[in-house]
């Protein structure tokens, strides 16, 4: 980037972002099964971590950097400094900022989650993890 994002970082090999891809479908896998399963509340914390591992793939991927920041929103904020302009990392950051909304319900408020919930949750994922694929992963 011309600048240096806003938002704390630490610099990464690009050489792993395809672990992060990997973590990411693996979590969105697992995610899927837990649906399956009619394990909402757990589906939606997949779905969740799915999101984040895939946001990483594509910024180490192209940038070599990481979110490191204790605000997970964050994250969207350096897709979007990382990527100015770019239309798909603009959808891409709006499903992350969806998915990292349902963060705090599913871990720290008492309501369970419903299918609906995971529903929601999981097709978020899966439009990050399309942007992820086609763009991240790439050392």
């Amino acid at each position: 980037p011309s600048r240096r994002p806003t938002v704390p970082t630490r610099e990464t090999s690009r050489t792993q972002a395809a672990n992060y891809l990997k973590k990411a479908e693996g979590h969105l896998s697992q995610g899927l099964e837990a649906m399956a399963a009619g394990l909402w509340d757990t589906a939606v914390l997949l779905a969740v971590h799915a999101g984040i591992s895939a946001a990483d793939a594509v910024c180490v991927a192209h940038h070599g950097l990481r979110s490191i920041s204790q605000t997970h929103m964050d994250q969207v904020r350096l897709v979007r400094q990382l990527f100015p302009g770019d239309d798909e990392a603009g959808k891409a950051s709006e499903h992350l900022a969806a998915l990292l909304d349902r963060k705090n319900t599913v871990e720290y408020e008492g309501r369970i989650c419903q299918p609906r919930d995971a529903q929601t949750a999981t097709k978020h994922a899966e439009r990050l993890m399309a942007w992820a694929r086609a763009r991240g992963g790439k050392g």
